[in-house]
């Protein structure tokens, strides 16, 4: 009986050496060292705010497109406004969160039909600080508007965020962009 090609090549090889195997081992370990110290910062809360305040963003673009109407995000700030005469309160009395409205038949704003679209809290190491909109005073408390039209446009708009008590983050809302900038520090409009 003939033995194969490849059974023969295997028969002379003992495997790895003890040299070998302390070189693979001190590879996987400077690795984990340099990856390790990173994986909180990747899959901290603070980071998944952000994923999910952009995300609310673009599909608040998105939605305005696709269905041809216009989406109202509103930032709601980390401190309330006490007065909200005439507004509704279940929506305006919200804080540190964004949710999404459009204004019923009746001229009243009500809740996104769309569950992705619907009031998110942040965390309180996730402050929401104050909201620019282009042309206007920075507002520091109560509930910001900021339209998403039909013709796929919304309003050039920058969210100041505290992050863990100490790091400054802007959120960019770009007019003609379906997707927001993160940039480290406040920032304004230049």
């Amino acid at each position: 009986m003939k033995r194969s090609s490849a059974a023969r090549s295997f028969r002379g090889n003992g495997g790895f050496t003890l040299l070998e195997l302390i070189v693979v081992i001190a590879i996987i370990s400077i690795m984990a060292m340099l990856v390790v110290p990173r994986i909180p910062r990747l899959t901290g809360t603070d980071r998944g705010s952000f994923l999910v305040l952009t995300g609310i963003i673009a599909r608040c673009f998105d939605d305005a497109f696709l269905k041809g109407n216009t989406n109202y995000l509103i930032v709601h700030l980390h401190e309330r406004s006490m007065e909200l005469d005439g507004y509704d309160e279940k929506i305006f009395s919200r804080e540190n969160g964004v949710s999404v409205v459009n204004m019923n038949r009746e001229g009243k704003f009500v809740d996104s039909t769309d569950r992705l679209l619907s009031y998110h809290r942040f965390p309180g190491s996730f402050s929401i600080e104050e909201v620019i909109v282009a042309g206007a005073d920075p507002v520091r408390q109560g509930s910001v508007f900021i339209p998403f039209y039909p013709s796929g446009a919304s309003d050039n708009a920058i969210i100041h965020i505290l992050v863990g008590g100490g790091e400054r983050w802007s959120v960019r809302i770009n007019r003609l962009k379906k997707e927001a900038g993160i940039i480290h520090d406040y920032v304004g409009f230049e």
